[in-house]
């Protein structure tokens, strides 16, 4: 009989524990509870199936059944957890930790987002690291740069709004692949519960409750439901980011677009490229400028179906009226434009600590030009850096047709008279040279670290003033470097 109820309940899913109790044990109109408790002293402690959130029996994955290389794993997830104490300064995240999302999560990295020692002494206690972890502000570019190159789910968009806004670095890239708990487990055809806390989603895919006796464990159990919905994904067809994506796009038809000046069509047809996106007002007025490397799935994710509506979302969901979108070359040129926008433009909803009045050492890169892709592609984008000055963007076709009017602007930028300090200039060279810094790969032995970047679509090609003698040689060496570069894209195109 076991075994029958088992087969049954895998090839039904979801049965109710009554419906069972009736086929099976012959029961006649069983009450509920009493129905329950005797299947569940069948079924129990069988790992073939659980009892769900919904309260109905649903047949569970088995390791056999799993694919042994899934498109979700891959190194290419990480679970993001971040513990708040509602308490202690407004509810805001105390510690961070980041794991793989496999059979067997592995901590990547955990880090104090507040210093612990201002806690009262039992919650120390309680989210003390077990490895004692001290306080270092520092941490935090760690945290994102595990990150980094990876997918990020977090417990909740709020989490995912937190980690952006205070802790990925300015000059990075935006995450608009993040993937929050929700809506996995929308894609999975598991019920959400109320409220939605790690605990919660332990128990309804699991039938159990973990124990955390640290801070950081709180991301082990967070990293193991993932990895059990991206089973159950599987289970129902969900292979890929791409069937996420077609997923997300059917979500978006019960958006109503009927009061807005922009529709569906608008969005699911939006670029997969990177660029600078911004929502307006019946106004005319800026609510929020963004960026991102992605267009499409970044104004996607304000209008999908969710659980969850942080105020920033929610505010631009209803008081949107107008979307403008700018396809860029580059992750520099979407920065550099972003920030120009938000400047002129002072959108309500762009409340992040304005860069004028970050402090810190800042250390500009020498005089130098940076080429990049433009979004055109018979073009090429230049970035002039001249310390004091304010940063040129200039676009030049790629067989220098232009060359003239390159080398006069060359000429009046880098060799004319050296320009006085100009406050309102240091915001944007910091953000544009950090970004530069970032993709350095520094190499021993005297290589030239510019010519290897990391963490870049398309490598840095780079032309130093103090290199040559005028405007002229600075074109010419434009013209060389672009062109060995354009040389290599089609090999490895070939």
């Amino acid at each position: 009989m076991h075994e029958e109820i088992i087969a049954f309940v895998r090839q039904h899913e979801p049965v109710s524990s009554r419906e069972l109790a009736e086929r099976f044990l012959k029961f006649k109109s069983p009450v509920e509870a009493m129905a329950h408790a005797a299947i569940k002293g069948i079924l129990a402690t069988d790992s073939r199936c659980y009892f769900g959130n919904d309260r109905l029996w649903h047949g569970a994955i088995l390791p056999a059944e799993k694919p042994a290389a899934p498109p979700f794993s891959a190194n290419r997830f990480v679970a993001v957890f971040l513990m708040s104490l509602p308490h202690v300064q407004g509810g805001k995240p105390v510690h961070a930790s980041v794991w793989t999302v496999d059979e067997t999560p592995q901590l990547l990295h955990d880090a104090w987002l507040e210093n612990p020692d201002l806690l009262p002494h039992d919650e120390q206690e309680i989210l003390r690291s077990v490895r004692d972890l001290p306080y270092d502000p520092s941490d935090r570019g760690k945290l994102f740069s595990v990150c980094e190159g990876r997918i990020p789910v977090f417990m909740s968009s709020r989490d995912l709004s937190v980690f952006t806004e205070r802790i990925v670095p300015s000059e990075s890239w935006p995450m608009e692949d993040a993937l929050v708990i929700s809506t996995l487990m929308r894609l999975g055809d598991v019920p959400a519960p109320r409220p939605m806390t790690i605990d919660a989603c332990y128990q309804t895919l699991f039938g159990t409750t973990p124990v955390h006796s640290y801070a950081y464990k709180y991301g082990e159990s967070l990293a193991n439901c993932v990895r059990e919905l991206f089973n159950r994904m599987l289970n129902g067809g969900i292979a890929g980011m791409s069937d996420m994506e077609a997923s997300e796009k059917e979500d978006l038809s019960a958006f109503d677009f009927s009061q807005k000046g922009f529709c569906l069509a608008d969005i699911v047809n939006a670029p997969a490229l990177p660029g600078v996106y911004g929502f307006k007002t019946k106004g005319n007025d800026f609510i929020y400028i963004g960026k991102a490397s992605n267009l499409r799935r970044r104004l996607m994710s304000y209008f999908r179906q969710t659980d969850e509506s942080p105020e920033k979302i929610a505010r631009i969901r209803t008081e949107s009226y107008g979307l403008i979108t700018s396809v860029c070359g580059s992750e520099l040129e979407s920065l550099i434009y972003e920030y120009r926008l938000i400047k002129k433009h002072r959108p309500v909803l762009n409340m992040q600590l304005s860069i004028n009045e970050r402090k810190g050492d800042f250390h500009p890169i020498d005089d130098c030009v940076v080429m990049l892709p433009h979004a055109e592609a018979d073009k090429g984008m230049s970035f002039l850096f001249r310390k004091n000055k304010k940063i040129l963007l200039k676009p030049f076709f790629s067989d220098f047709r232009d060359a003239a009017a390159l080398v006069a602007e060359l000429e009046g930028f880098f060799f004319g008279k050296t320009p006085a300090p100009h406050s309102e200039d240091f915001p944007e060279q910091e953000i544009a040279t950090r970004w530069v810094k970032r993709r350095q790969d520094v190499e021993p032995h005297g290589r030239d670290p510019w010519k290897h970047p990391t963490g870049c679509a398309a490598p840095l090609q780079v032309v130093f003033i103090n290199r040559v003698a005028n405007a002229k040689e600075a074109c010419d060496a434009m013209r060389s470097v672009w062109k060995d570069f354009v040389e290599n894209n089609r090999r490895e195109e070939r």
